[in-house]
């Protein structure tokens, strides 16, 4: 009788000792859950983090580690592996046996046994943490993305101004349009503050060039030695052109040319004269061919006076 009820009480404790431990391990398992949201929460946070409308370096860093950190708490807890099609199509009918007990228990309920409902469970948790990781992996690689080409633009107007240092016009004009492109992908507002931070030096420098080349020693004797069959002399006065264009619209207008000249000094009449050798048609809008073959023509003449004063 003792020994009965000595048993009894061992078997009460047992019982009572596993359902402490199963509701402290369930209890472990909803803090690690918390914990994997939560840094789920914050790495979407970071992520969608923006200065002047591009991702913050900073910030994506720290999304990818949040984001690395919540991925191994779901692997831990057995939920971060994404269904099989099998496992797909057993949710399915799980889900639809779930709706059937719903609406018609009397047909269903007999059958939808604890195994069914823990196993339906445990699937919807998986996929929905599957697809939860899914969307923040892709919200960091846009904003990755993004992020890059601000580095692309940026990496473009360094080097815009490294040569804008040695006088080099045409490398930054050509890399404009690019650097623009790459800024807008990004979604940097400030892209044009950007890009007229090389438009202005250019502006400078093409049009200390444009006056060197009509009025300098130094330009005219650089001009006369351009070789235009190799089309150096082409690129360089369309890379003047395109400096000097500064609403491109393709045409330089007279306001335009008289902007860009009177930087370094020239005076209204020295414009007006620039612009009639230029403006082949006379409609006071110079296109670039127009611009390049005056260059053209005024280079030959440059050759011929200095073939004459040879002879």
């Amino acid at each position: 009788m003792l020994g009965r009820l000595f048993g009894t009480a061992a078997s009460r404790q047992a019982k009572a000792e596993r359902k402490a431990k199963q509701e402290e391990e369930a209890k472990s398992r909803e803090q690690m859950f918390e914990a994997a949201d939560e840094s789920v929460a914050r790495a979407l946070e970071c992520a969608s983090v923006r200065k002047f409308g591009a991702p913050v370096a900073n910030q994506l860093k720290a999304a990818e580690w949040d984001a690395d950190n919540a991925s191994k708490v779901y692997e831990q807890l057995e939920v971060a592996e994404p269904l099989s099609e099998q496992e797909a199509a057993t949710m399915s009918k799980l889900q639809t046996h779930q709706a059937g007990v719903k609406s018609d228990p009397g047909r269903f309920k007999a059958t939808w046994t604890k195994d069914k409902q823990e196993l339906l469970a445990k699937l919807e948790m998986r996929d929905a943490v599957s697809r939860k990781m899914a969307d923040l992996r892709a919200t960091i690689a846009r904003s990755s993305e993004h992020l890059e080409f601000k580095k692309q633009g940026d990496a473009m107007l360094r080097e815009g101004k490294a040569s804008l240092e040695r006088n080099h016009v045409a490398e930054p004009r050509k890399n404009i349009p690019l650097m623009r492109e790459a800024y807008l992908k990004s979604g940097f507002v400030r892209g044009e503050e950007a890009v007229k931070m090389l438009q202005g030096p250019m502006s400078i420098i093409a049009s200390t060039r444009v006056q060197a080349f009509w009025r300098g020693v130094e330009g005219r004797r650089r001009a006369a030695k351009i070789k235009w069959t190799k089309d150096k002399g082409r690129l360089e006065a369309s890379s003047l052109f395109l400096a000097l264009d500064a609403d491109h619209g393709g045409t330089l207008s007279r306001e335009e040319l008289s902007e860009g000249l009177a930087v370094v000094g020239y005076s209204e009449e020295e414009v007006e004269q620039v612009l009639g050798h230029l403006d082949a048609d006379g409609d006071g809008e110079i296109t670039e061919e127009e611009f390049i073959n005056g260059f053209r023509e005024a280079l030959a003449t440059k050759k011929q006076d200095v073939g004459g004063g040879a002879g």
